[in-house]
C-alpha cells in the first residue's frame, strides 16, 4: 500500500480547470436545466402545502363554530402528506442526477475519449442502481442524524435550564462541526460503491460508508481544504456581492436592483455547479492512486455461502443431552462384604 499524502491545492485547481473547461457548456446546460426544474417544482410544492396549511387553519375555526366537517382537516393532512412524498421523490431524483454527473466526470478522467454531455449524463442516470443508491443516502442521513442527536438533546436541555445563550450556541456549533466531519467521512461512499458494485449484490449498503470512512482516514483535512477553496469560497463571494446588491435594492426600494441582483446570484450559483460536481470526482480519482480500496473493504462483505444459506445446509441440530449426575445411594451388601474382607 502506497503512503497516503494530501493533494496539492494548486495542482488540483489546474487539473480541475483542464477537466471542466473543454466540456463546460455541454455539461452546464443539462446540469443547470435540471437544477432549475428541481427547485421550481420544490417551490410549487411548498406554496401548495402552505396554502393547504392556511386552509386547514381556517377549517379549524369553522369546525369550532360548527360550520365545517372534521373531514376537511383529514383531507388537508392527506394533501400535506402527498406534498411531502412528492418533495422527497424530487429530492431523491435530483440526488441520483448529481451522482450520474459525478460518474460522468469520473469516466472522463479515466478515459478522456468519454464525453461529458447531456447524453452521457442521461446514460449514466439510466443505468444507476437506484434501489442501492437510495439506501446509501438513507444510511448516510441516519448515521449523521444519530451522531448529532446526543448533542442536540443536550443543547435543548441546557437551553431550557439556563438563560445563558453562550452554552446553547456553543453546543450547537460543536454539533454542526460533528455533522460536517461525518459528512466528510462519508463523502466517497458513492465512488467506492461503484468500484465494488458487483460485490454489493445482496450486501448491506452501509459497507460503502465503512469503506469511505477508512478511505478518508488521513485525507479529511485535505478534502476540507479543497472544498473550502474550490467550492465554498467562490460561491460565498459571489453571493455576498450580488446578494448584497439585491439586499440594497430591497432596502432602498429600488426593485430593479433587487431583481437583477437576485437573478444574477441564482444564475451564477447554478453555472458553478459543474465545478462543484467535478471536484468530488477529481478528488476520488487522484486520491485512489495512493489508496488500497481492497483494504478499505476488508472484513465487510459476507461470504456468498452465508448470504444464500448454503453454509448452513449441512448443519444438523442435535439437542444437548443432560449429563446424569450420580445420586448418593446406599452401598449394596455385596460391596460392603468385599470391603470388609479387604480390611481382614
Amino acid at each position: 500500500m502506497k503512503k497516503q499524502q494530501g493533494l496539492s491545492l494548486s495542482s488540483f485547481i489546474q487539473t480541475l480547470k483542464a477537466l471542466v473547461k473543454p466540456h463546460y457548456f455541454s455539461a452546464m446546460w443539462s446540469i443547470g436545466g435540471i437544477t432549475i426544474i428541481y427547485f421550481a417544482l420544490l417551490c410549487v410544492a411548498s406554496l401548495l402545502m402552505t396554502n393547504v396549511a392556511q386552509s386547514m387553519m381556517m377549517s379549524v375555526m369553522m369546525i369550532m363554530y360548527g360550520m365545517a366537517s372534521p373531514m376537511a382537516l383529514l383531507l388537508g393532512l392527506l394533501e400535506i402528506l402527498a406534498g411531502l412524498v412528492i418533495m422527497a421523490a424530487l429530492t431523491f431524483f435530483y440526488g441520483f442526477f448529481t451522482v450520474a454527473v459525478q460518474y460522468t466526470y469520473q469516466d472522463h478522467l479515466l478515459d478522456p475519449d468519454q464525453p461529458v454531455s447531456a447524453g452521457s449524463i442521461w446514460l449514466h442516470f439510466k443505468h444507476l442502481r437506484k434501489n442501492q443508491l437510495w439506501r446509501i443516502a438513507l444510511y448516510t442521513g441516519l448515521f449523521i442524524f444519530l451522531w448529532s442527536l446526543p448533542l442536540d438533546i443536550v443543547a435543548r436541555i441546557v437551553g431550557g435550564m439556563t438563560h445563558n445563550a453562550i452554552w446553547f450556541y456553543g453546543i450547537r456549533i460543536v454539533n454542526e462541526i460533528i455533522v460536517i466531519w461525518k459528512g466528510i467521512e462519508y463523502a466517497q461512499a458513492y465512488f467506492l460503491y461503484r468500484d465494488k458494485q458487483p460485490q454489493f449484490l445482496g450486501q448491506s449498503m452501509r459497507h460503502a460508508l465503512t469503506a469511505s470512512r477508512r478511505f478518508m482516514g488521513g485525507r479529511k483535512w485535505n478534502y476540507l481544504l479543497i472544498c473550502l477553496f474550490v467550492e465554498v469560497l467562490p460561491m460565498v463571494v459571489w453571493t455576498v456581492i450580488f446578494g448584497g446588491l439585491a439586499y440594497y435594492g430591497n432596502y432602498t426600494a429600488t426593485y430593479v436592483l433587487f431583481y437583477i441582483g437576485l437573478l444574477i446570484t441564482i444564475l451564477g450559483l447554478i453555472c458553478y455547479l459543474p465545478v462543484v460536481f467535478a471536484t468530488g470526482s477529481l478528488f476520488y480519482v487522484r486520491s485512489k492512486e495512493t489508496a488500497d480500496v481492497d483494504a478499505d473493504f476488508r472484513d465487510t462483505f459476507k461470504p456468498v455461502a452465508v448470504l444464500t444459506g448454503e453454509a448452513f445446509v449441512h448443519e444438523v441440530y442435535v439437542p444437548k443431552k443432560e449429563q446424569e449426575q450420580p445420586s448418593p445411594t446406599v452401598k449394596p451388601e455385596e460391596k460392603k462384604k468385599a470391603e470388609a474382607k479387604k480390611e481382614d
